[in-house]
């Protein structure tokens, strides 16, 4: 594996992730799958997810983190915040 200095930014849109459940999780994938050295990911308009992208996310940060990728979450949602406190993956997001 070659040593790849690029970096990929995701800014996913609310209505995609409710009107195409998979395709948050694709394009997770597909940047997984580029091996970039670090991904910028920007959940500001993101207030509500639904449970195939809480679990596509926490799926993304582990395999990203076992390829050895860099992850950078920001502007986590106030509102989606809240939802990770409850479901207790808010210090998960916090230790990538």
């Amino acid at each position: 594996m070659g040593e790849n200095s690029e970096i990929i930014e995701i800014k996913p849109e609310l209505t995609a992730l409710f009107n195409d459940y998979y395709a948050f999780r694709n394009q997770l994938m597909d940047a997984i799958a580029k091996k970039p050295i670090k991904i910028v990911l920007d959940l500001g308009k993101i207030p509500v997810m639904n449970s195939i992208s809480i679990s596509s996310l926490v799926w993304f940060c582990k395999n990203a983190k076992l390829e050895g990728i860099e992850i950078d979450i920001r502007e986590i949602h106030p509102d989606l915040m809240k939802t990770f406190e409850v479901l207790k993956i808010d210090e998960y997001f916090q230790r990538i």
